[in-house]
């Protein structure tokens, strides 16, 4: 899992896509990602030993949201949901304002525990996306 980035494409496909905006002359996209995050116990069946599944969804997710996504107010805003039994917002889009504060709750995500209920988590996701 280390090294993967989000492919470069995802930035230059945005400056040409349909969701182009124009501030200031020059042409930008702003992107709102959520992510949607499995945190039941099933996450740590079946791994080898010497690996923790955890950590490496916390690293994948870390350089998944690290440049060239830029996390601000006024610029790239990033969520978390989590599930498990239930699903859980752990931040908002418009919470983290920041790509340290973003790291910060990505490490903080929940412990796994209970039961997995995809459904739940892909829902609440899709409403969190939504404005």
């Amino acid at each position: 899992m280390a090294g993967l980035r989000p492919p470069p494409w995802i930035r230059q496909w945005c400056r040409r896509g349909p969701s182009v905006c124009v501030v200031g002359g020059s042409d930008f996209c702003v992107l709102d990602i959520v992510l949607v995050v499995d945190t039941s116990s099933s996450i740590r069946e079946e791994q080898p030993p010497g690996v923790d599944n955890v950590e490496l969804i916390k690293s994948f997710l870390d350089q998944l949201v690290s440049p060239p996504i830029d996390v601000g107010a006024y610029f790239d805003h990033v969520a978390m949901v989590t599930y498990e039994a239930s699903a859980r917002i752990q931040f908002d889009l418009t919470e983290r304002t920041t790509l340290d504060s973003v790291m910060r709750g990505i490490n903080a995500m929940p412990m796994p525990h209970g039961e997995t209920n995809t459904p739940d988590g892909i829902n609440l996701g899709l409403q969190v996306s939504r404005p």
